[in-house]
């Protein structure tokens, strides 16, 4: 807790601003919402590939290129897919994080729904794009977009043990083959190694007003909350929450 307040404590010149987070109250709730569907959709990508790290024919499986999430009914559908792309494996994951069906090899390589199909095509789309990468161990997140006939791609790096690396975190909006529009989250590859016992972690963001989804992804992922600081002043996120912290 120490390390906690001393923390806070640089952040004093920010703090004096008073953020009045009812200006914000829109990206707030979208941060909110999106940060917790990427900590789902991420999670149950983590439960498959546990499970296929503990078979030995899945480990050898040299068809595989990736994979594919789709939320339904609260539950996240993963599809493992080859460079067809057609799907090899599938699994349903409880909100939880729990399996709700087991990992599934197909009997041959099936063709994908519509809606899978177009999210494939997003993914390697946005693999594609030449980014300002923090390495080579990425994973990715495909999400509909809001805008019809859209799709939204995170690029996250692969975290180790320990690690949160937040640097280098991208998302890349696509239609079809084409890249629409693409965006970073940080300007450098900073990845934060908070001790098992820290309170929390704090960082600075310079490129938004407030703490985006991404933020609240690694907060989640983490299970510690995260202190950001902007322009605008300080904000805490903790269980996919973010609130300005006032000086009190």
């Amino acid at each position: 807790m120490a390390v906690l307040t001393g923390l806070l404590a640089l952040a004093a010149p920010v703090l004096a601003q008073q953020v009045d987070d009812r200006a914000y109250a829109s990206d707030i709730a979208a941060a909110e919402a999106n940060g917790r569907v990427l900590y789902q959709h991420a999670r149950a990508l983590a439960t498959v590939q546990d499970v296929m790290q503990e078979n030995r024919a899945m480990l050898r499986d040299r068809r595989i290129a990736g994979e594919i999430t789709e939320g339904r009914n609260g539950q996240v559908v993963v599809t493992v897919i080859d460079a067809t792309p057609a799907a090899l494996y599938r699994a349903t994951v409880a909100a939880d994080g729990t399996l709700v069906s087991p990992l599934t090899a197909l009997p041959e390589p099936s063709p994908l729904s519509a809606t899978e199909a177009a999210a494939a095509l997003a993914r390697s789309t946005a693999l594609n794009v030449d980014l300002p990468r923090c390495g080579r161990n990425y994973g990715t997140i495909t999400l509909p977009s809001s805008k019809d006939n859209e799709w939204v791609v995170y690029l996250l790096r692969t975290p180790s043990r320990g690690a949160v690396p937040i640097g280098g975190s991208f998302r890349v909006e696509t239609r079809g083959a084409e890249m629409v529009d693409w965006r970073r989250y940080t300007n450098t590859c900073i990845t934060l190694s908070p001790a098992r016992d820290a309170a929390a972690m704090i960082m600075t963001h310079l490129l938004d007003p407030v703490a985006t989804e991404v933020h609240v992804f690694w907060s989640l992922w983490s299970g510690k909350p995260l202190y950001v600081t902007t322009e605008e002043g300080l904000w805490k996120i903790a269980d996919g929450r973010i609130a300005a912290v006032q000086d009190e």
